[in-house]
């Protein structure tokens, strides 16, 4: 029997009594969907699964998405990537730390990601957390007045725009040819989910760099009230893994930042996860 039960955090659920490994039935992920649009958060406890499987599993959420960085896929999985302290990638700490900044996945592209996953594979003894922030409730939560400025407003985003803002980590650089994937492209500020039609903040940290039709001060500024709306604590889940997690957020409805961590110089530092993006709708509801 599968179990639901809330995270320890303001939003998010943990799922009991879930095989990834053995494949998951069609009806079974449309209510782990279900759940994960109402609550933005999934933890997938005690999993075991090989490389093969997982991506299987990914697959039933949208189609995964090849990393623009081409040098970061997974060797032998391009739509996969290995995240955290162990690769030879890793030993460059603005590759290791490439998402320790307040965005969503995708949102330089023009077709961005609906849904994130990783699963650990080794976590440290201390570190490593993800945070993860509701974005519906931020929207919810502001007055009748900014939603009316904002809700016919686009943001502008571009990968690397904001790199070091807001004293946040840097982001490794493009090279011409992966810059010539991904130029410019808006976004809603207030994006209605493609599934369910609920309406949230979109991408106001990482990428978002100025306002469609608005003078580049104005749009700064706006983005970066909104962006200090939604980082308020109550907003906010961190999540400390443990190794089996399948660890997954609704990117449609959520800004995410990983916590910076090191190399590993000892037993009990070492961090890898798998991580999985997708975009579209998922099979279950086409």
């Amino acid at each position: 029997m599968i179990e639901f039960r809330p995270l320890d955090g303001p939003f998010g659920c943990a799922v009991y009594g879930l095989d990834v490994g053995a494949g998951v039935a069609a009806e079974t992920c449309r209510k782990l969907h279900e759940t994960l649009y109402e609550h933005r958060v999934l933890v997938l406890k005690d999993q075991t699964c090989n490389a093969d499987a997982y991506l299987t599993f990914g697959r039933q959420w949208g189609a995964p998405i090849p990393h623009v960085i081409d040098t970061s896929r997974m060797p032998g999985f391009p739509e996969m990537m290995e995240v955290g302290n162990t690769t030879e990638r890793s030993k460059d700490a603005l590759a290791r730390n490439s998402a320790a900044f307040w965005h969503t996945d995708q949102s330089y592209d023009a077709d961005p990601a609906t849904a994130t996953m990783l699963y650990a594979r080794k976590i440290p003894d201390v570190g490593g957390e993800t945070r993860v922030i509701d974005m519906k409730a931020a929207y919810d939560d502001l007055d009748e007045a900014t939603r009316q400025r904002i809700d016919k407003l686009n943001a502008m985003h571009l990968y690397g725009a904001t790199s070091g803002r807001d004293g946040e980590a840097p982001t490794a650089a493009l090279n011409k040819t992966q810059a010539a994937e991904v130029p410019p492209t808006p976004h809603p500020l207030v994006r209605a989910h493609t599934v369910t039609g609920d309406r949230a903040l979109y991408g106001v940290a990482g990428t978002a760099f100025g306002i469609d039709g608005m003078a580049a001060a104005e749009g700064e500024a706006l983005i970066a009230k909104l962006k200090a709306h939604c980082v308020q604590d109550r907003y906010i889940y961190e999540h400390k893994y443990q190794v089996g997690d399948i660890a997954m957020w609704d990117t449609q409805m959520t800004l995410h930042a990983a916590k910076p961590i090191g190399l590993p110089d000892g037993e009990g530092r070492e961090r890898l996860l798998w991580r999985i993006s997708v975009r579209g709708k998922p099979a279950v509801y086409q």
